[in-house]
């Protein structure tokens, strides 16, 4: 990471954001994905759980690194650090989930309170595209009022 990085934790355009790692196979079970990351999931579910009230069965398996309690900072490079960082020294593993047919990406929340959104710096799109994780944004706006 850049020596000159500062985060923004009171980023004043954000009311909330966290990230979330997201692995999904049809085939790994999530606890053969913790083992194999060595990162404990916030959260998982196996493939035929019922879901949406228990109308309908899971098609794959999720597991889930969310930062959300893990940070109340309002800079959006804050929560994807904390993913890179429990991923570092890992590239060859998450590579490894890649070509058994894993899909893996990061999803950010944002609630926006004005002009001026999420951000990455380019030691971070470094990273990412060299472990083939996209990112993406799941935002909202908030009237300024309400926070």
């Amino acid at each position: 990471m850049s020596e000159t990085l500062q985060y923004n934790d009171s980023y004043p355009t954000c009311a909330e954001t966290y990230s979330t790692l997201r692995v999904f196979s049809g085939d790994i079970a999530p606890d053969e994905i913790t083992n194999f990351l060595r990162i404990q999931p916030s959260e998982a579910f196996r493939k035929g759980d019922t879901h949406s009230r228990g109308k309908l069965k899971r098609k794959a398996n999720g597991w889930f690194y969310c930062t959300k309690d893990l940070s109340s900072s309002k800079d959006g490079r804050r929560h994807i650090d904390l993913i890179l960082a429990a991923l570092d020294g890992k590239g060859a593993r998450v590579q490894e989930l890649h070509s058994r047919g894993c899909k893996i990406d990061i999803t950010s929340y944002w609630s926006s309170t004005g002009q001026g959104g999420p951000w990455l710096m380019p030691e971070q799109m470094l990273k990412l595209g060299a472990l083939g994780i996209d990112i993406w944004w799941d935002v909202y706006f908030t009237d300024e009022d309400e926070t």
